[in-house]
């Protein structure tokens, strides 16, 4: 038998899974569509970004916001049948383990399909990135787990689907009502934004649930009461340890060094430094200041950085500040609108 004549005999076994119902499926009747739609994901992240150089970043915050709220809805949706059933009578150490791999339940089954639909839709969230111009956020993390996810939660589904699965699908879920509603109020405005004090917190959830997966994993393998797929329990822990130790450098990246830069910086109150009084900052930006005058800065490159702590003295009666062709309004004094002979005791009697 030649190489293709294997790899043909290969590629039919893989139409046939361990359930003719689910066989039926949308997208379950080989590997083709998902196959398929990730290639032209991995496409769509080289080409996009080239397409997009030039272009304006699309104003889609209501489409995302939508996308949002029915990625909550949908986990929510997950979590519920998750609890229907009743994996944890057993006790929690032994949830799941009535389902081995080899189940015909149809409401496990059907609960395996809505998960894969989820990790399927998912895939926009890429899309979107794109589409914004985000493309900081186009992260190895970023695709490998979206690719890799897409592409086990069909896998399991198809050939193993069990109540380890159902497990790991609940913890998963329970992360992600909690991300896309973050996601879902920091799409709002502004408004929200003192509401979203907890977005550390979802990192450290998603921590928490790779190492609950793992111990899990770990736990119910060396069980003889629990009967998984070997196989895809090994492809489940590898993968979830790739997964923990990319978040774990994410997290040290983005929380534990940025606080470490806070520390540095305490000084700093309210946009201004107290370390040196000529470093004025505007914006959170500090500006070095060579040459302060009547409350301008005038740098050696020719540039003026006007200090707000110090009042402009106006002695003309328009009293308007032009920088950089632009026209700004300075405080009017009684100086600039009648002259520095100005009798000021007059007013004062009157």
């Amino acid at each position: 038998m030649s190489y293709l004549e294997k790899m043909d005999r290969y590629l039919d076994s893989l139409k046939i899974g361990k359930s003719a119902l689910v066989d039926s499926w949308f997208m379950m009747s080989s590997p083709t569509p998902i196959v398929t739609v990730v290639v032209l994901y991995l496409l769509f992240i080289r080409i996009g970004p080239r397409v997009m150089k030039n272009r304006p970043p699309l104003r889609i915050t209501k489409l995302i916001s939508y996308y949002n709220a029915s990625q909550v809805v949908l986990a929510v949706m997950i979590c519920s049948k998750v609890f229907k059933l009743n994996l944890f009578r057993d006790g929690i150490l032994y949830a799941g383990c009535r389902y081995p791999s080899n189940t015909q339940n149809p409401m496990l089954l059907d609960l395996g399909w809505w998960y894969f639909f989820a990790k399927f839709t998912e895939l926009l969230d890429t899309v979107f990135f794109v589409l914004r111009k985000k493309d900081k956020q186009l992260t190895f993390l970023h695709v490998y787990h979206h690719v890799i996810m897409a592409l086990y939660s069909w896998s399991y589904l198809k050939f193993a689907a069990g109540g380890e699965g159902a497990i790991l699908a609940l913890l998963n879920s329970i992360v992600h009502v909690v991300m896309y509603t973050y996601y879902l109020l920091s799409g709002l405005g502004p408004r929200f934004q003192k509401y979203l004090w907890w977005k550390k917190y979802v990192t450290k959830m998603q921590l928490i649930q790779f190492a609950l997966m793992l111990s899990y994993c770990a736990w119910t393998h060396n069980s003889p009461r629990c009967q998984y797929a070997a196989g895809f329990t090994y492809f489940i822990s590898i993968n979830v340890t790739i997964f923990l130790l990319l978040f774990l450098n994410f997290y040290s990246k983005n929380y534990k060094i940025r606080k470490e830069a806070m520390k540095q910086n305490g000084k700093a109150q309210n946009g201004f430094s107290n370390s040196s009084p000529n470093n004025h900052k505007m914006n959170g930006v500090s500006e070095k200041c060579e040459k302060k005058e009547n409350g301008v800065c005038h740098e050696t490159n020719g540039t003026t950085i006007i200090d707000d702590d110090t009042p402009l003295e106006v002695n003309k009666a328009c009293g308007d500040y032009i920088k950089e062709g632009k026209v700004f309004l300075s405080r009017r004094t009684a100086k600039s609108a009648h002259g520095p002979d100005y009798d000021y005791d007059s007013i004062i009697k009157k």
